[in-house]
C-alpha cells in the first residue's frame, strides 16, 4: 500500500493532527465567504486502472495566514458520502487553504487547494492538480519568494492551470509518492515563476 507524503503540512512545520490549497466566485461582495465543493483523489481499480474518486467521511481544515505570515489551521468538518464539503465564515484575507484529509484504497490520501475569499461564495474542486498548485503556491510564501499578498487569484490559477499541464504531460505521475509531487511543483514553479505568468505551451514537454 502506498502512502501519501503531506508535503504542505511539512513545508508550513504544522502538525499532522493539527492540520485539516483561482476560485469561482458567487458575485461582488466582502467581508465573509462561503468556501464549498468536491474533494477527488485517485484510486487504483481491480483491473489496475486510475481514477479519481471523491474523498467521502474526509476531515475538512481551513488554514489562514497570521499576522506573523505563519499558517494556523482548524478543523471545520467533514466531506458527505460524494466528497463534498463546505467552509463558512471565511473572513476575507489574502488566500487561504483548504485541506482534505481522507482515505482511497491506495491508502491515506490529502488533497488540498488555495482560495481568494473575495467574495460571498466560492466554488472550486479539489483533487492532485490543486494540491500541487497550492503546494507550489505555500512554498513560494514559505522561502519568501513571494508574499502572501502576491498569492492572488491570477497566480493561483496560473499555478493551477500548469500543474493540470504538469499531470497531463506525465500520465505516470503518482501522486501517493512523494519525491514525484516534488518535482511536480519544482516544475509547476520553475515554469511560471512562482505563478507570476502562465507555463509556456511547451513548459513540460
Amino acid at each position: 500500500m502506498k502512502f501519501l507524503s503531506f508535503v504542505l503540512i511539512l513545508a508550513v512545520s504544522l502538525p499532522l493532527m493539527a492540520m485539516g490549497c483561482s476560485s469561482e466566485g458567487g458575485g461582488a461582495g466582502a467581508g465573509i465567504s462561503r468556501i464549498l465543493g468536491q474533494a477527488f483523489a485517485p484510486e487504483t481499480d481491480d483491473a489496475g486502472e486510475t481514477k479519481e474518486v471523491p474523498l467521502a467521511g474526509a476531515t475538512v481544515v481551513l488554514l489562514e495566514y497570521d499576522e506573523n505570515g505563519e499558517l494556523t489551521g482548524a478543523t471545520v468538518g467533514t466531506t458527505d458520502a460524494q466528497g463534498n464539503f463546505v467552509v463558512e465564515d471565511v473572513q476575507e484575507q489574502a488566500v487561504v487553504v483548504v485541506q482534505v484529509a481522507g482515505m482511497t484504497s491506495d491508502g491515506d490520501a490529502n488533497v488540498e487547494g488555495l482560495f481568494n475569499p473575495d467574495q460571498p461564495t466560492i466554488v472550486k474542486d479539489l483533487d492532485p492538480a490543486t494540491s500541487v498548485a497550492c503546494i507550489a503556491g505555500v512554498s513560494a510564501v514559505g522561502d519568501g519568494s513571494i508574499t502572501v499578498e502576491q498569492l492572488d487569484e491570477t497566480r493561483v490559477q496560473n499555478l493551477e492551470d500548469a500543474s493540470r499541464a504538469y499531470i497531463a504531460a506525465n500520465p505516470e505521475f503518482d501522486f501517493y509518492d512523494s519525491a514525484q509531487v516534488n518535482a511536480a511543483v519544482a516544475a509547476v514553479r520553475a515554469a511560471t515563476d512562482d505563478g507570476a505568468h502562465p507555463a509556456a505551451a511547451d513548459a513540460f514537454t
